[in-house]
């Protein structure tokens, strides 16, 4: 309730699943820590913040040596807290359906679709239009729920924002049909924290308390991970 009176205050839905810098507990941070290992293939590159939310994660990107940063959301309010809580020379916002990019071919070289794919019906079509505007030579990063099991499928099920709750598994085959080369990365708490990803308190964990771990696709399907994530390169050419 706290939460969400907070985020009527802020202009933004107040029952939305998407975190926020308001609220900075556990889960947000987690979240902060993909965009900050992203930042890595951001430099130097047209970049797409797929699903970015309330943008603070876009603006991580375009801060971390991006030629530019599009932050897309098909929800306006979080487009217009963005607008009004983050500005770079290199950083835009604008609302749009992720499921129905209609940008230019080969438009960008990095492209980050973190904890949003999972709210669209058909993650088939973003795939399609993925493989369009990735540049040659491109990355694409796409995090979703580590859904290993029948159990997960039914929790996810009775999440309302969630439209496609597919396994690990599903989601490399889907990646795989779509022409892609993948890679598992592997997402973890270091050491001996444990984050508690249902409380609304202030974490004292940072992004660096958490730790990335390339691995291979096969193996992302058999260990447990905070977010299933696969890199996906585009062949030059």
């Amino acid at each position: 309730m706290f939460n969400g009176v907070r985020k009527v205050l802020a202009g933004l839905r107040p029952f939305g699943e998407s975190v926020w810098p308001g609220v900075r507990n556990d889960l947000f941070v987690a979240h902060e820590s993909i965009y900050a290992f992203c930042t890595q293939y951001a430099r130097g590159c047209s970049v797409l913040d797929a699903g970015c939310g309330t943008g603070y994660g876009t603006f991580a990107l375009a801060g971390s040596g991006a030629e530019s940063a599009l932050g897309v959301d098909i929800d306006p309010r979080s487009i217009a807290y963005a607008n009004r809580h983050f500005a770079l020379p290199n950083l835009m916002f604008a609302v749009a359906d992720i499921g129905r990019m209609n940008f230019g071919e080969r438009s960008f070289g990095f492209v980050l679709a973190s904890n949003s794919l999972e709210h669209l019906d058909s993650p088939a079509d973003y795939l399609g239009r993925l493989k369009c505007i990735l540049a040659s030579g491109g990355r694409a990063v796409i995090a979703v729920p580590p859904i290993y099991t029948a159990h997960d499928v039914k929790v996810h099920a009775d999440i309302h924002y969630h439209r496609s709750n597919l396994t690990v598994v599903e989601w490399a085959d889907l990646i795989a049909s779509a022409g892609f080369r993948a890679s598992g990365i592997l997402h973890h708490a270091r050491g001996n924290l444990s984050p508690n990803f249902r409380s609304h308190r202030k974490s004292k964990l940072s992004p660096d308390d958490f730790v990335f771990t390339r691995t291979s696709v096969e193996a992302l399907w058999q260990q447990p991970s905070i977010t299933a994530i696969f890199l996906l390169e585009r062949a030059v050419g």
